[in-house]
């Protein structure tokens, strides 16, 4: 009878526990058909908002947003579609810098050897920069009392990128590569009101810039290019030339008033040598603030010329995807700028890069480096209309595609990741950046 009893009790007890467990589960389904539920729903609303929006109409959309503290994706719209990513390519290059140098960029690399001087460059792009430079490596070359032999580095890549636009090569945005960059590789041609003659820097380049003056410009012809040059106010106009060694001597020899012999590469480089480094930011804050294509080029080319002593932009795209296996395996990377017609990327692809920077950088180093929307860089006027200023980020404009990819912040102040990419559209580059902000307002709204 006692084990009849048992036998009855353990029954009800696993009966119990069975309708326990059912109840359990039904919960716990019930509980995930919600979160599906409200993930579709918010899927939906981005939806109908990009289709409300006249700005994105006939355009592809991409929306992505990753929370970077809890690790998890918030929103993945078009996420794995291919897009043409312009200037936030130059978020890849920065990435492979950043890891190869850190905060300590090469300048120059140099060998006192019997009374002699002999220098070579790393690649870096700011000696003598009309627009960045600080004056580091002139003053270092000029404190030396030794004679300087200038030792040239060849550069085994094109000076123009490939899949560059050919009607882009007249505009200072399209500076030509080099190994050895002096003056941005650019003339500087500056015109003042007060005075009926321009100024031109490098002074070398003097006889090279024609021009004649009208009522109200100035029309320029240079390297076959023409150009126009306000005479009412104080204008400046940047203009390509074609590097060369010889060049770079006579700039050096007239900055420094002395004379620079050259030397061919010998044995002894083969030494140890010194390196002249810098620690200032200002190259990466001029790549990602100011989305300079001539420094983007310039750190490919120093990070081909860590391995070996040609300097050559597809060394530098196969460095970093050797260090990049698994992040950059969808992203078709052909130069360093983001020029190219040829670059390909998924969001997802860019979202990778995003992760792995904001690792790198942590946030005191993404508000350093990244311009903050409607405050700073290419950014500074964004969409002014829209009052939203925890952001930062990199944005990418070629005909008919734009793309914003960066950080953004919560009212908590929590960081998330986002990518939002606008392909083919047909209307204007403003109205497109506002509706992107408007996205982001939105976004904001509902991150916690």
């Amino acid at each position: 009878m006692e084990t009849i009893k048992l036998a009855v009790l353990l029954l009800l007890m696993w009966l119990s526990l069975g309708m326990s467990y059912i109840r359990s589960m039904k919960s716990q389904m019930l509980f995930y058909c919600l979160l599906f539920s409200l993930a579709v729903n918010a899927q939906r609303k981005i939806e109908r908002t990009i289709a409300k929006e006249p700005a994105f109409s006939g355009a592809q959309v991409s929306i992505s947003v990753f929370d970077l503290k809890k690790q998890k994706q918030k929103v993945s719209f078009r996420s794995d579609i291919n897009i043409l990513p312009a200037s936030t390519i130059k978020l890849v290059t920065f990435l492979g810098a950043f890891q190869a140098f850190q905060e300590s960029l090469p300048m120059l690399h140099y060998i006192k050897q019997e009374g002699r001087f002999y220098f070579w460059s790393s690649g870096y792009p700011l000696i003598n920069h009309p627009k960045y430079d600080s004056g580091e490596v002139l003053q270092f070359l000029a404190e030396q009392q030794d004679s300087l032999f200038f030792v040239p580095r060849p550069m085994s890549s094109p000076a123009l990128g490939s899949g560059w636009a050919w009607d882009d090569e007249g505009f200072g945005f399209s500076a030509k590569k080099s190994s050895f960059p002096i003056h941005g590789n650019l003339i500087q041609v500056i015109s003042n009101p007060s005075k009926e003659t321009l100024r031109v820097y490098p002074p070398i380049f003097n006889e090279s810039v024609g021009y004649k003056k009208d009522s109200l410009f100035y029309n320029i012809n240079v390297n076959k290019h023409k150009y126009r040059l306000s005479a009412d106010k104080a204008d400046t106009l940047y203009v390509p030339f074609t590097p060369s060694d010889g060049i770079v001597l006579k700039v050096l020899e007239d900055k420094l008033s002395t004379p620079i012999y050259i030397a061919n590469k010998f044995d002894s480089l083969e030494l140890e040598y010194n390196t002249l480094s810098t620690t200032k930011s200002t190259s990466y804050e001029a790549l990602l603030r100011n989305s300079d294509n001539h420094i983007a080029e310039s750190l490919l080319l120093m990070l081909s010329g860590t391995t070996q002593w040609e300097l050559n932009t597809q060394v530098g795209l196969d460095i970093l995807k050797l260090n990049n296996k698994v992040l950059l395996k969808e992203i078709n990377q052909v130069d360093g700028s983001g020029l190219s017609r040829y670059n390909l990327v998924s969001p997802n692809a860019i979202m990778g890069i995003l992760k792995e920077l904001y690792d790198e950088l942590g946030n005191n180093g993404v508000k350093a480096y990244f311009p903050q929307l409607n405050s700073s860089g290419t950014l500074k006027s964004y969409a002014p209309n829209i009052d939203i200023k925890t952001v930062y980020a990199k944005s990418g404009s070629l005909k008919n595609n734009h793309i914003l990819a960066g950080y953004l912040y919560s009212e908590s102040k929590r960081p998330y990741a986002f990518v939002i990419s606008v392909n083919n559209h047909t209307k204007s580059v403003q109205k497109v950046k506002q509706a992107i902000v408007k996205e982001l307002f939105i976004l904001k709204g509902k991150l916690r």
